[in-house]
Parts: C-alpha cells; structure tokens; sequence
C-alpha cells in the first residue's frame, strides 16, 4: 500500500457509494474506500497513512475548457484585470508601460483581463493610449473575453493594418471618425494575426522561449492548477507548437497534470490524414476533440445573436455561413473525430443544430459538444437533447461578466442565459468550465456561481436555473470525465479508478453558498502522489 488517507469526509461522486471515511491507493489508483475499520488496516510498514482530521475529499477537478498553454503564457506578461490593481484606464497603461520595461524592444508585450465595463472610470483605450505604455514594442492588449483586443501602433505597423486594409472576413477593424484604424481588433481581425497569421502573435512569443524556460511556464501554471484542485484540463487551442511543448512537458516527469489537446479545424487536416483519432497519447497528454470556432462573445456583444443588443445594437460576427459550417462537422464526424463547437448566440446555435441534424441519426457516440451554449433557447434545448449532444460551460462568468451580460441583453432577455436547471433537467449531459484566462480557473468560484448566480455587483440573472453544490462539483469531476471517454478512469472516488484527489479545508455542501471559494485545497493527489500540499 502506498497511501491511506483517513479520519475524513469523503464525497465520492459515487452514487452507488456517496460517502466514505477514508481511502487506500496503491500503484496510482485507488484499492478501497470506506470506513476507517476497513481500510486502516490495509496499510504496511511502508504504508504513508494521512491523518485529515475531518477534512473533506473530494475527486481532482477536471477542467474541460481551458485555454491553459495561453494562460500559462499570460502569466508572464500583464495582468490588467481590477483583481490586480488595474481599477482606471490609466492603471492598465502603467502595467502594459511596466512590462514593456522588462521585454527586450521589438518583442510583443501582451495584457490580458481588461474590459472598460471592469474599469471604475469606464476607459474605452485605443491605440494612442497604449502608444503612451510603449513605442517601441508592439503591444496587444486583450480584450477579458478574448474577443477582442486593442494594440498601440507599433502592432499596427507589425501587422501591417492601414486605412486602406478591409475588415477581415468574421472580424472588424474599428476606425476613428477619419477612417483610421483606432488599434480595437474585433474577432477575427484580432485572431488571425494572435493564431493563424505566419508568424503569428502566439508562435513569436512561445518561440521566444528556450525549450528548458517553456517547461518552466508550463510547469508554473500547472502548479498554479493543482493548487486549485484541478488536476486535468481539455485545451481547446492546441497548435504543433503547442502540441510539442506540452509532450516534452509530459516526458520530462515533471509535469503531473493531464491535459487533452483539442486541435482547431484549421489545423487538423494532419490528424485527417494520419488517421488519428480522440484519446491517442498517454494517460498524460492525449489527442481530444477538433475544436470549431463559430461565433464570439455575449460581453463583447459578438455572439452571433437572432435581436440586436440591448446596447451598442448588432448581432454579433460568425466565422462560418451555413454551408460551410455544414461541410466541417461532416467531414470531422465522417473521419470519426470528436468535434467541439464554440456556440454562444442563439443565431449561431441554431445554424450548429441544423449541421448536427444532417449527420447524427443514432445518438452521438463520439460524444461532440458545443462550448457555452449561454444564450440556447428552450426550443433549442429540446434539440440538443434529442441530437444526444453534450454541453461543456461556465458558471463562473456570472461573477466576472455577468454585468456585461446584462447590460448587453437587458433585464429581461438576460434571464434565459445559462439555463443549467433546464439542461439538467432535460437529461443533456453538462460540464462546468472556467475557460481560463477568461476568468479564474478556480473550480470553487464556479460552483458558488452555478448556485448564486450573481454578478460582480450581487444581481441575479435567472435564478430559477440554479443548481445545488452537489450538482455544481459534479459537473466539474463525474460529469467532466465523459467529455474524454474517461468515465472508467476518474471523474469519481472508486476502486479501480485513478487517485486524484483533493482534499478541501471545509465541505462545500455544508458552507452558505457564498463561503464555497473559501473551503481551500489543502492537499492535491494525482496519482496517489501528493502533488501540492498546504
């Protein structure tokens, strides 16, 4: 026997089993739970026997929307959010003109979490204050629903965006009243040059790292991760840059974090013609979904919606018309390859239900999914549930962008977003995610958001959709694991499954519910090892 955890409140997950006192690991995966009469004497003289002293255990959290090589990287560079002290537009400049100071000229400085909405004076920045931080690095300064951005003019010079170049199809390049570019990049004007242009944004700055110091980024962020609880995460956005970093990461048995690799479209024509498919790798790196981008974001008022916004008008931007839409999930599920589809308006969720009619007839064996889903309507509930789809969200944007949401939809229509209630009670399978860096990757700040519902500045939105905190952390375990095919392997605390663990200093379930956040990991197992620990 390797580890008995014991003297604790166990919360299996299980529902064969709910609870439990203490549990026995050997060789990585768990031998028994149980009491602690049955248990405790399983240990040996090389046995490691924890004493919890009523501490709480609950299964690793599995994060199944996580940008986590992107946020690894943002650590780095600025954080503009109010939480790190960027409360005025003139804060976020002096954290950009900060980085700046440390990055060598010509490099990209990047700041991320800012919204003028999150801002005390409401500060709409454009290209000239960001030239104030910097004019000698191009500077990308990222919108916090990363759908959008604002760059000085140096980036616009290094992007080689004028007043005669058009907007891009799927984005917009917004412009002073003389026609000139103002430096706010909309959708796919900030994406292509972030991701798709040669070099892009992402592949400048990963490459400016030496393999040794990329380990080390990865390394830190999965620390910050266990910390958290979280123990595996699907990436969404995972390019051969990326890809590669992350197997060296794993090879080096440095890395104790198991991450699913999701490929966009655009970049999976090699696994088409390798004949890879979902869950190829190790137990610690593994090929996931393809993951299509359709529309943008409800805050930033580009989701792809059906009645303009309440404010700023519009119905947001989508990536793909109908038949090319129809062409990508066909040719993605006819090569049997797991799709996930970022869907938030209801324009673009009704365009994906029509391309998933056209191919699934017998259920959805390869369990695709749509990403968000924030602004699904009841008919198209009643859709998705009988497609079989899957929804992987985010409760957590209640407390961060909660307020945008309302003031982009308005009092009444806001009531309908993120009916988890309904999706539960309509029998469709749902994830909760953090979709960090768009908000905090804490697991526990989403199930207090999932049961409150409540915005940065305490208002409802739809509290008929609430769901319990019993819910809310399975979403985030047993419900999680599906998502991989991983339902065998961990997502619960059962014999034969891999022992990732968290250990909590309270029991959620036994806190009001705005205490959750404050329940702390103090222990993190992943794989019977102990992995972080207060």
């Amino acid at each position: 026997m390797d580890v008995i955890l014991t003297n604790a409140k166990v919360r299996t997950l299980d529902p064969s089993a709910p609870l439990a006192e203490a549990i026995a690991v050997r060789d990585g995966r768990i031998l028994s739970v149980g009491g602690k009469e049955a248990v405790e004497p399983l240990a040996t003289s090389q046995t490691r026997v924890i004493d919890l002293q009523g501490r709480t255990v609950v299964p690793g959290f599995i994060d199944t929307h996580n940008h986590f090589c992107l946020y690894a990287l943002m650590i780095d560079q600025a954080d503009c959010r109010p939480a790190a002290g960027c409360s005025r537009g003139e804060d976020v400049i002096q954290a950009l003109r900060a980085q700046a100071e440390r990055t060598p000229p010509g490099q990209w400085v990047m700041g991320w979490g800012y919204a003028s909405y999150l801002l005390d004076d409401g500060k709409e920045l454009t290209r000239h204050d960001l030239d104030r931080a910097s004019e000698a690095h191009p500077i990308c300064l990222v919108h916090v629903s990363f759908h959008g951005a604002v760059v000085n003019t140096r980036a616009l010079e290094v992007l080689e965006i004028t007043r005669e170049t058009p907007d891009p199809p799927g984005g917009v390049i917004h412009r002073d009243p003389q026609g000139e570019p103002n430096g706010v990049l909309s959708e796919a004007a900030f994406m292509g040059p972030l991701f798709f242009r040669t070099p892009s944004i992402y592949s400048s700055m990963m490459s400016a790292y030496s393999p040794e110091a990329r380990l080390q980024v990865l390394q830190r962020c999965a620390e910050r991760y266990l910390s958290l609880g979280i123990v595996g995460a699907h990436d969404p956005f995972v390019d051969s840059v990326t890809l590669r970093a992350y197997c060296d990461a794993a090879e080096s048995g440095r890395f104790p974090f198991r991450l699913q690799a999701y490929i966009l479209n655009q970049w999976a024509d090699s696994l088409l013609a390798l004949g890879v498919r979902q869950g190829f790798g190790s137990e610690w790196i593994r090929i996931g979904a393809v993951k299509v981008f359709l529309d943008g974001g409800m805050s930033s008022r580009t989701a792809a919606v059906f009645e303009p916004y309440e404010t700023g008008g519009g119905t947001g931007i989508l990536n793909y018309d109908q038949e090319t839409l129809n062409h990508e999930i066909e040719r993605f599920h006819k090569a049997g390859l797991q799709i996930s589809v970022h869907a938030q308006g209801d324009r673009a969720l009704e365009m994906l239900l029509v391309s998933f009619e056209r191919v699934l007839s017998h259920g959805n064996p390869l369990r695709h999914h749509i990403v968000h889903a924030g602004n699904l309507t009841p008919s198209q509930l009643e859709r998705v549930g009988a497609l079989g789809l899957y929804i992987t969200s985010q409760a957590n944007f209640f407390s961060l962008l909660g307020d945008g949401f309302l003031e982009a939809f308005g009092p009444v229509r806001s009531q309908g977003l993120y009916p988890f209630r309904s999706i539960l009670d309509r029998g469709v399978r749902l994830a909760l995610s953090s979709d960090c860096p768009v908000a905090e990757p804490d697991p526990l700040i989403g199930v207090r958001d999932a049961v409150l519902r409540k915005t940065a500045s305490g208002r409802e939105i739809a509290p008929s959709e609430a769901i319990t905190v019993e819910e809310a952390l399975a979403l985030y375990t047993r419900e999680a694991a599906y998502f991989s095919f991983d339902e065998a392997r961990w997502g619960t605390i059962t014999e034969g499954k891999w022992a990732d663990l968290v250990v909590l200093e309270r029991d959620p379930l036994e806190v009001p519910p705005e205490e959750i956040p404050q329940c702390r990991v103090h222990m993190t197992l992943v794989g019977g090892k102990v992995v972080y620990g207060r």
